[in-house]
């Protein structure tokens, strides 16, 4: 019986072995990111609920403001507040680092409507100014 070296069998595990962990490293360097590609359509899909709203009140207070209606854009946007109320909590922890420009642009439409007698350029620059970081945040 003829012995064949142990060389060439270690040689192929080695190999196997180095190509294995190769293959692993792989996968932990994709598995980061299929985690965070993960969170991100779960909280888009929590945050579209939460947003198309506050976005559908400010437009059609933008399109009342547009049609020379100042006063029935007031009375619409007289609601933001209380739905600003019910959205906020579900955006903040979503929206991360843009979420001091969104409350800003809130706060902002929030004492132009409550100011009483504001012009239509403020009005328009209040709605602007939040509809445009909601916008962005859930991408249109």
């Amino acid at each position: 019986m003829v012995r064949q070296p142990a060389l060439p069998k270690l040689a192929a595990a080695a190999l196997a072995g180095g190509l294995l962990l190769s293959g692993c490293q792989q996968v932990s360097q994709t598995m980061p990111d299929a985690v965070k590609d993960a969170a991100t359509a779960t909280g888009q899909a929590a945050l579209t609920p939460a947003v198309t709203p506050v976005l559908d009140l400010l437009g059609k207070g933008k399109t009342e403001l547009n049609s020379g209606n100042l006063q029935s854009a007031l009375a619409t946007l007289g609601g933001f507040s209380a739905l600003w109320q019910k959205a906020a909590p579900v955006i903040q922890p979503l929206a991360g680092d843009k979420w001091p420009m969104i409350d800003q642009g809130a706060q902002q439409l929030i004492s132009t409507v409550d100011q009483g007698n504001p012009t239509e350029g403020e009005t328009s620059s209040a709605i602007s100014g939040l509809m445009g970081p909601l916008s962005a945040l859930i991408g249109k």
